[in-house]
């Protein structure tokens, strides 16, 4: 029998097999830090509790839990000791969605693969027992899924990714600041866009900044589309902008195809670099690899 998640899922943006689905929930996203929660989840916290992981001991002070104490650090030292554990709660997992018009090009489209990529990320956060709240942006926030938890908001976060539409121009700073949920809400951020901005270099650094000064642990999935990657046009063109409307007449020559791909390279390795600065993962993908191949990232 099929889920309503799986039977939403195979009518919409992609088509998950149970088996498939069975493989992302064996997978984890990864902190770098404990995190701070309010539910039980599968996360080390700093508050001391009783889950099963030994974190420390303390001496004995009236009022603690007597089922604590370590009765052969008493045999050895002849002084009371309980043992302090890591808590185990829930991460925050925030999936920022880039749904600009620049989302909307390619061949397979670079959109498509965020949306299905936000989903793979929502299903392994669900199966982990973490909170997962989905943001569309483009220059500000476009629509948003508030934080949910549990396996049933699976097929509501399908319906809620199907819906989104590409349009508008790209600041990536101003979307991520125009989030406040994010704001003193430490835990992980995965950024789904093509990383082109109006504003270049600088927009997608001070994104980044913000993600890291708002104590996240920040994801960056670079998605291009295999046009971009590798051109084949050729001749004269009149190329336009599709965020700004604005025409560029070009002419595709063996010489320019040369320049276009060092210009890319100088474009991917800054953003490479610049990830690797501020501790954040890059992984840059090309819309027309199978998601199959993709989880081998994992």
């Amino acid at each position: 029998m099929r889920t309503e998640a799986e039977s939403y899922w195979r009518s919409g943006i992609k088509s998950f097999d149970p088996d498939f689905l069975k493989k992302l929930e064996r997978l984890a996203l990864q902190s770098s830090r404990p995190v701070l929660g309010t539910a039980g989840g599968n996360r080390r916290s700093k508050a001391k509790g009783s889950a099963i992981e030994f974190s420390d001991f303390r001496e004995y002070t009236p009022g603690d839990d007597y089922r604590s104490i370590d009765w052969n650090a008493y045999a050895r030292f002849e002084r009371l000791f309980v043992k302090l554990y890591m808590e185990e709660r829930e991460a925050d997992i925030t999936i920022f969605l880039d749904a600009s018009a620049s989302m909307a090009q390619g061949e397979p489209g670079k959109g498509i693969l965020a949306k299905e990529l936000a989903a793979v990320f929502t299903c392994i956060a669900l199966a982990n027992y973490d909170r997962v709240g989905i943001v569309a942006i483009n220059d500000a926030v476009m629509d948003e899924l508030p934080y949910f938890s549990g396996r049933p908001g699976f097929a509501k976060a399908l319906g809620f990714l199907d819906e989104i539409e590409f349009r508008g121009r790209t600041s990536l700073k101003k979307g991520l600041e125009a989030y406040g949920p994010l704001r003193g809400r430490r835990g992980i951020s995965i950024l789904l866009s093509d990383l082109f901005s109006e504003d270049g270099y600088e927009d997608y650094l001070e994104a980044l900044q913000y993600l890291k000064f708002q104590r996240q642990d920040g994801i960056v999935i670079h998605i291009l589309s295999p046009q971009e990657l590798d051109p084949t046009f050729a001749g004269a063109l009149r190329l336009i902008d599709v965020e700004t409307g604005e025409p560029v007449e070009v002419e595709m020559s063996p010489h320019t195809i040369r320049l276009y791909q060092k210009a890319l390279h100088v474009f991917l390795e800054e953003r490479k670099t610049a990830c690797g600065n501020l501790e954040i993962a890059y992984v840059p993908v090309s819309s027309g690899i199978s998601l199959d191949r993709r989880l081998l990232w994992a």
